[in-house]
């Protein structure tokens, strides 16, 4: 677990520290996304293994289909109340 941590750290220091240049950043966008889409297909791979996941698929759906909309719903509200407090309206330049 703590290789994780230390991981994270580095990444976040070289990230603070403004280390990357324009050409390493953009490389870094890339190599998250062809890590995010592996990790989306092992994970997919785990669950079509699993037989009482593929056999409860029916109720796991509603309910993962109830949490996905209350959390966008609930986030979109808190970033709407965030935006009115926090942002300058356009008139009040």
């Amino acid at each position: 677990m703590w290789d994780i941590f230390l991981v994270v750290g580095i990444g976040f220091f070289i990230g603070y520290k403004g280390l990357l240049n324009e050409k390493g950043i953009k490389i870094n966008s890339k190599l998250q996304t062809v890590w995010l889409m592996l990790l989306i297909f092992c994970m997919g791979v785990s669950i079509g293994r699993n037989g009482d996941i593929v056999k409860n698929l029916p109720l796991l759906g509603g309910k993962a289909v109830l949490f996905a909309i209350m959390t966008a719903l609930c986030s979109t509200i808190v970033i709407y109340i965030l935006s009115t407090l926090f942002l300058e309206k356009e008139g009040k330049k």
